[in-house]
């Protein structure tokens, strides 16, 4: 009777109480989830197109890259200033470059520049990468070269690569470490220095020994600088060719500061839309609490902008093993075999095309791995010009349904010129590098055996000339062997002349060395000695004893100078 009273509603109140606990549980497990699973609802629903677009109100203006402005401004008064101080004076500090630490490995010198890259990476262990967003000369002029883009309507926009993220790690281990592993192939062709034998050498009286020549180094500016940015983003050379920026980003991988974020996010993405880094921030925050992509160079754009204050710099515990997932999945730009080609066309180009291409090893290094990396753009966008039916590149339309754009046939025409230039330069250095390597015996011949060649160094002086034809500027390398195979075929005036003119144009604009070759230095010290200019002749004489104190004829050359100026 009991049970015939209340029939139903038990059974629809257990149910009601069961459909409560069901929902109570699926709350709770909610409220429990891991910090990874909130971060994949958050990722759910941001943008993940290269050209993110944040959310909310317009963005404010970084105040933090003003301050980066004049720090970087005062980074090149103090250059200013080492550069007038060693004018003034004929003496100053080394050259504060981290390049210049190669000297310390080659040849033993511990010098300025080797002490500041290790007071770099030491603080990089601290800081994180800050010296290439606050102090970097190259970042300046990425910097400038994006801000100069932008007043002509010219917003880059980066260019994501798997395999060429590689090529700063490639010229790091070429420019300071193979000289070691060189060592222990072949020690006798390639000695290095033991560290006890390293010496102090801080100060030079030759501040532009190991730097080019004013030519150089606008052409630095301009292919570093503008093409770079152009084509690859705003911090394109950091990226793709910056051997410096490999060391830091290994060393930020375990820095405790770092730029993290606070429960006042609110994931608008105005972090990720002002950074030049090509960083994923608001993507990063969100699924790791902190930003790990090494690529980050804690110019605190993020961080300035943020409407909530939500990002700041701080302590925070490193994830050295973390990698962005999401930088990983955006490099999409380039199929496999595109990246393939591209890496391909680098290598060749930067060693073997534009590498010692025109003024011979006045190219810088990274001037010739900038030109290397455009090159192998330059290379995949004509490739995709003739094969694909559409083509965008850098917001402009190209192609479209099979059709050239203006935009895309002015391309197709710069491209195809760039190839067909690097591909003269290719041959050229084929060609020179034959010229030389045939103007080497009767050479030595010349100038270090009692036999002489007529026929032999006629003919090498013709190689020489026709591979001075192929170089577009003049090569001073082919410059001096000419002048003596000049002498060396009895065409004195000539060879005096010649050797006199690239001695004199050195000396006055100050680019060293005066003279590549020693038996250039050899011949030039006896016509020198012929016209009574015996301090000359001595002082070239000498520094051939200096760098080879074994050179049979030096010697000999230095008591007949002597012998001269007694009569």
């Amino acid at each position: 009777m009991f049970r015939c009273e209340h029939d139903p509603r038990p059974d629809a109140r257990l149910q009601s109480n069961r459909w409560v606990l069901v929902r109570y549980a699926a709350w709770l497990m909610s409220a429990t989830k891991s910090k990874q699973e909130k971060a994949r609802e958050v990722l759910s629903f941001l943008p993940r197109q290269d050209r993110h677009k944040p959310k909310g109100p317009a963005v404010k203006r970084s105040h933090a890259s003003r301050w980066r402005a004049i720090v970087l401004i005062a980074v090149h008064v103090a250059i200013g200033i080492h550069i007038w101080h060693w004018q003034a004076t004929g003496e100053s500090m080394s050259p504060v470059e981290p390049s210049e630490a190669m000297q310390t490995i080659e040849l033993g010198k511990i010098n300025a520049g080797f002490i500041l890259f290790l007071s770099l990476i030491a603080s990089t262990l601290i800081f994180g990468r800050w010296f290439c967003g606050w102090a970097c000369h190259v970042v300046a002029l990425q910097d400038l070269s994006a801000w100069l883009l932008k007043k002509f309507r010219l917003k880059p926009r980066p260019v994501r690569s798997r395999l060429l993220v590689f090529g700063p790690w490639v010229v790091a281990f070429y420019m300071f470490l193979w000289p070691i592993v060189y060592h222990w192939i072949a020690p006798e062709e390639k000695p290095l220095p033991a560290i006890s034998e390293w010496q102090w050498e801080t100060t030079t009286t030759e501040l532009w020994q190991t730097f080019p020549g004013p030519i150089m180094a606008i052409a630095t500016f301009f292919v570093v600088g503008f093409l770079i940015v152009w084509w690859l983003g705003a911090k394109g050379f950091c990226t793709y060719g910056c051997p410096y920026g490999a060391f830091f980003s290994l060393a930020d991988r375990v820095a405790p500061m770092r730029i993290k974020v606070s429960d006042a996010c609110e994931h608008c993405g105005h972090c990720t839309s002002v950074c030049t880094s090509n960083v994923r921030v608001h993507e990063e925050v969100a699924k790791y609490g902190q930003v790990v992509d090494p690529g980050c160079m804690k110019c605190m754009d993020c961080v300035s902008v943020c409407p909530t204050d939500a990002l700041s710099f701080g302590l925070a515990v490193p994830t050295p093993l973390k990698v962005s997932q999401q930088r990983v999945k955006a490099r999409a730009d380039f199929a496999w075999w595109e990246e393939l080609l591209m890496a391909v066309v680098a290598v060749v180009a930067v060693q073997w095309v534009f590498r010692g291409a025109w003024f011979g090893e006045g190219v810088p290094f990274l001037l010739a791995v900038g030109l290397g990396v455009i090159t192998a753009v330059f290379t995949l966008l004509l490739v995709r010009l003739l094969c694909r039916s559409d083509v965008t590149f850098q917001h402009a339309a190209l192609k479209q349904a099979g059709k050239l754009s203006g935009k895309g046939f002015a391309v197709l025409v710069g491209v195809a010129l760039w190839v067909a230039f690097a591909s003269q330069t290719f041959v050229a250095q084929r060609v020179r590098a034959e010229a030389l390597e045939q103007a080497r015996t009767p050479l030595n011949d010349a100038f270090y055996t009692q036999k002489r060649d007529q026929a032999a160094a006629q003919e090498a002086l013709d190689r020489v000339d026709s591979a001075a034809s192929w170089v577009l500027v003049e090569d001073p390398m082919l410059r001096e062997v000419r002048a003596m195979l000049r002498g060396a075929v009895d065409r004195h005036p000539e060879a005096e002349s010649e050797l006199t003119a690239i001695y004199e144009y050195n000396r006055h604009h100050e680019i060293t060395p005066l003279l590549f070759f020693p038996e250039a230095k050899m011949a030039l010290a006896q016509y020198f000695g012929m016209r009574k200019r015996y301090d000359e002749a001595e002082q070239l004489l000498m520094e051939v004893i200096a760098d080879n104190p074994q050179n049979p004829v030096a010697p000999r050359l230095v008591q007949r100078i002597r012998m001269m100026r007694g009569q």
